[in-house]
């Protein structure tokens, strides 16, 4: 990899990323978009189309500020990522309270309320698939998650994710196509672009809400794409390794090389899965304004949501692309939440025996299993318990933007360190991402009628 330091020195002999475009894309691309492929599930095929076919193009201001206002808790996680070398889980055990609380909550969040995740994207998948399915709607659920559990299990699932992979960045094509093709008549725009709607009733705060959770994504993604990031070997680990001084100057711009190639990775993905969600709402304020999604015709509003553009076949397209996109997120989930279970299990017991394949295995089967519970809850209502769901995580994943700025200020050389201006946009951030878990709980309690 390139460096530009004097032969010899012991700068020289440390591993710098590839400065190229081409040298980037061969060697460090790619955590990004695995990340940005979580986004595009719920988020983007159920919740974007919801608020369009709710608020029209309104909803695109909707979703742009909530990327905005959630960009710094990712941004934070790879600023630590690639300049300590590590996953920002591993620091968790430093914040203040209670000895090793935050592994724990962490823990409790990827097995808990990521199978109440599962449960909802699986839903939704199972509504798509019920145009074929000649199951009951329980009996298709259950051969979705329990198909998808144990390809996990077994780990065998590279090359149906991969086929799943190809139609989701298909769909993803066809949708950005779809805008170009067939945009929103002036009407449209003209009525919805900066119709605000009542930002205090019901309607707005409950899919607000649900908005804030999941688009992009929940900010405990920020350990997956960490544990993604050390796959690829990114990052400055080899000063940890050889242990060199990360404060000592020689060594600043190898981390300083190293911070700016993990932005740049996710900077594509969070362009990328922003990208695709003002194209769904585009295309939902297009063709299903004023009448969203709802549990009964989830299947045929999204179905529809190209033909205006492509015509009849692309009901079947889009079908088929939606569902690879929900059902690789089901994929995704039970694989990175069993295995971030089983990292953070051992941090956590403080170097206790732990079979973590036993703890991985175990997760798997129990979110496959505990995700019929909120079916049973909720009822065969994929929308509504989208919605729910993501509320619910508005509200329980706050924790992860402060405690990823935390460990960035205690771990990073003082030159590597938020600037003043950094710092106050992460303080508005905050108190925003804490005013979106306040929504959260509005709608998941019921307090205004949501």
């Amino acid at each position: 990899m390139a460096t530009d330091t004097e032969p010899g020195t012991p700068e020289a002999d440390l591993t710098y990323p590839e400065r190229s475009w081409s040298g980037f894309f061969k060697e460090h691309f790619g955590p990004s978009m695995l990340w940005a492929l979580i986004s595009i599930g719920g988020s983007h095929i159920v919740l974007a189309p919801t608020l369009g076919g709710f608020f029209g193009l309104f909803a695109v201001w909707i979703f742009v500020f909530i990327y905005l206002v959630k960009y710094g808790g990712w941004e934070l996680g790879i600023r630590y990522n690639y300049g300590v070398g590590g996953n920002p889980i591993e620091a968790y055990t430093d914040l203040p309270g209670p000895k090793n609380w935050a592994l724990w909550l962490t823990a409790l969040i990827f097995t808990v309320f990521y199978t109440g995740i599962t449960a909802s994207v699986a839903a939704s998948t199972t509504a798509l698939a019920m145009v074929v399915s000649p199951l009951s709607f329980i009996q298709t659920y259950a051969v979705l998650v329990g198909v998808a559990a144990v390809l996990v299990l077994v780990s065998r699932y590279s090359l149906l994710e991969k086929v799943l992979l190809v139609f989701t960045v298909s769909l993803g094509v066809l949708l950005v196509i779809g805008v170009l093709v067939g945009p929103p008549s002036t009407d449209v725009i003209a009525e919805t672009t900066f119709n605000v709607p009542d930002l205090t009733g019901a309607l707005f705060v409950g899919l607000f809400a649900a908005a804030a959770g999941f688009a992009p994504t929940g900010f405990s993604t920020s350990i997956l794409i960490g544990s993604w990031s050390m796959a690829k070997e990114g990052g400055t680990s080899e000063l940890r390794e050889r242990g060199l001084d990360p404060e000592d100057e020689r060594y600043h711009d190898y981390i300083r090389q190293w911070i700016r190639t993990g932005r740049r990775d996710f900077n594509i993905g969070y362009g990328f899965s922003l990208i695709l969600a003002i194209a769904m709402i585009v295309l939902a304020s297009n063709v299903l304004y004023p009448e969203p999604p709802t549990d009964e015709n989830l299947a045929v509003a999204l179905g529809n949501i190209l033909t205006e553009s492509f015509g009849p076949w692309s009901f079947w397209a889009m079908l088929l692309g939606a569902f690879a996109a929900l059902y690789s997120t089901v994929i995704t989930l039970l694989d990175g939440a069993s295995r971030a279970t089983s990292d953070i299990l051992p941090m956590a017991l403080e170097g206790r025996t732990v079979d973590t394949e036993l703890v991985r295995r175990t997760v798997i089967a129990g979110m496959a299993l505990g995700s019929v519970v909120p079916l049973i809850l909720i009822g065969e209502l994929p929308v509504t318990l989208i919605v729910w769901i993501a509320a619910i995580l508005a509200m329980v994943e706050v924790f992860f933007y402060p405690a990823n700025w935390y460990v960035v200020e205690k771990n990073l050389p003082e030159a590597f360190r938020p600037s003043t201006t950094w710092k106050v946009y992460y303080v508005v951030a905050i108190a925003l991402v804490f005013l979106f878990g306040v929504m959260g709980a509005l709608e998941t309690f019921n307090v205004i009628g949501v």
